[in-house]
């Protein structure tokens, strides 16, 4: 049997708008999430004027508080029962605080600037920003994928809408920025209105691409039962290898990753020595997956998903490697080493959406209970994780090597403590997740035979492939 026509008639054929609007919602989403990972850091450092050492603990300890908030989050989700649907009532009730905190976060009062009080502001902040009202948008925002659909070519195509989408509002987002951060360079003030302005602009175009998504998204996949208890969705996790597998393998690229993305303006700025090349280093970060997105179920089709991560991992780790011995001024090296993270970057997490999606079947086939919101909840946070302690990572080693915030030029020593960041420590990280992905218990066929079982199952047909993967299977 075929992989198509295992799924065609799980779930009907979604129209164009619905690629579209699921599409516009993660460019939503990342407009707080691009504000964080690019350029939260050089804000809390150079504008709050809050040090290294503080900044790093505040990322790391807010992504474990994570835990907590997105498994809640995530089966309150799963509990969810209204005639809109489980997942598009919360992202329309928590748009608007999720905008209103990003502005929020963003505005240290210039008498707190230095002192304990920024210390405290960026904690409330940041904690009601990314644990409470991104998680809350988030969690419903990516569960949709497995409840609109279990066609395997319409779950790829979602994943490339999504990667999309982020990769035009990190573009954007970098586009309207960078210029402040040359032009201010050493005037806080100035930086500090520009970035209210900026953010405020933005943030109505995202309410706005909220409401497309909410209203062009559909929930298809039917469900074996009408509520999940905690207890039953937590449990789900302890059988799902597919779920364990990605998350480690995930959370080991996710570290190089935002290592590189907390450091690419200090990379830019202080190493090539141009912040005005800003725009460009993070638009070829970003961008590439426009391209590459559109070619991405045929790469799928004939490579498998799991070959295709680890592919594009080994490409983000030569990307690195050129960052790391590229000398000052060396703008092509620059540009080759950010196109292979680029292109890296877009890949493996359009990838890891889809296996995230995959691993939703391998724990229903394993306990016969479905649990988007868990499952989605748990990636998420352990994505959360790979972000956290990359970027805490990266803001430790140049603190540590001497980095001065505010100042206009830096020490040899905290110049080579960036490039460490940006270069050496991905290149080990990318090529661990390449080896780690390898066991995940999931390809194109034994996807297809799960999706089978799964359907014969709620249809009362004795099912054909009962137990097709058990903890000890090796493909």
């Amino acid at each position: 049997m075929s992989t198509n026509d295992a799924s065609t008639a799980t779930t009907p054929q979604l129209p164009f708008r619905s690629f579209l609007g699921y599409g516009a919602g993660d460019m939503a989403n990342n407009l707080a999430f691009s504000l964080v990972t690019t350029f939260l850091t050089l804000y809390y450092t150079d504008v709050a004027l809050i040090s290294p050492a503080a900044v790093g603990l505040l990322f790391l300890v807010m992504r474990l508080i994570d835990a907590f908030t997105d498994v809640i989050a995530g089966s309150l989700i799963d509990r969810t029962h209204t005639r809109f649907g489980k997942f598009r009532p919360w992202i329309l009730v928590f748009c608007v605080p999720l905008v209103a905190m990003a502005v929020l976060t963003f505005s240290v009062p210039e008498a707190l600037r230095g002192t304990f009080g920024a210390v405290v502001w960026a904690w409330v902040t940041y904690f009601l920003l990314g644990s409470v009202f991104y998680t809350l948008v988030n969690i419903p925002y990516g569960s949709l994928a497995a409840a609109m659909t279990q066609r395997p070519e319409e779950r790829a195509r979602l994943a490339t809408f999504r990667t999309a989408g982020s990769a035009l509002m990190q573009v954007i987002v970098a586009l309207a920025i960078s210029p402040a951060i040359q032009q201010f360079r050493g005037d806080p003030d100035g930086l500090q209105g520009a970035l209210t302005q900026t953010i405020i602009v933005l943030g109505i175009v995202t309410i706005l691409l909220y409401l497309v998504l909410v209203f062009t998204a559909r929930e298809q996949v039917e469900r074996d039962v009408p509520k999940v208890r905690l207890q039953d969705a937590v449990g789900t996790l302890r059988k799902n290898r597919a779920l364990g597998t990605l998350a480690v393998a995930a959370v080991v690229y996710l570290v190089g990753l935002f290592t590189i993305a907390g450091m690419t303006i200090f990379y830019v700025r202080d190493v090539l020595g141009d912040a005005t090349f800003t725009p460009v280093a993070l638009a070829l970060t970003f961008s590439p997956i426009l391209v590459i997105g559109w070619f991405l179920p045929r790469l799928v089709g004939a490579l498998g998903k799991k070959r295709l991560y680890a592919i594009s991992a080994v490409v983000g780790a030569v990307g690195a490697a050129v960052l790391l011995l590229a000398p000052p001024g060396a703008y092509v090296l620059a540009v080759i080493g950010f196109l292979l993270l680029g292109a890296s970057s877009g890949v493996c997490n359009t990838v890891m959406w889809n296996l995230e999606a995959d691993s939703i079947e391998y724990g229903e086939l394993q306990t016969g209970i479905r649990t988007e919101g868990t499952t989605y909840a748990v990636f998420s946070f352990m994505r959360k994780l790979g972000q956290a302690i990359g970027g805490a990572a990266g803001v430790w080693i140049i603190g540590l090597l001497g980095y001065v915030g505010g100042a206009e030029s830096q020490s040899e020593s905290a110049v080579w403590g960036i490039r460490i960041a940006v270069g050496a420590v991905p290149v080990v990280l990318f090529l661990a997740s390449a080896l780690l992905i390898r066991a995940f218990p999931f390809d194109e066929r034994t996807h297809t035979e799960a999706l089978q079982t799964i359907r014969e199952r709620r249809t009362g047909v004795q099912p054909t492939m009962l137990h097709p993967l058990d903890e000890d299977t090796e493909l």
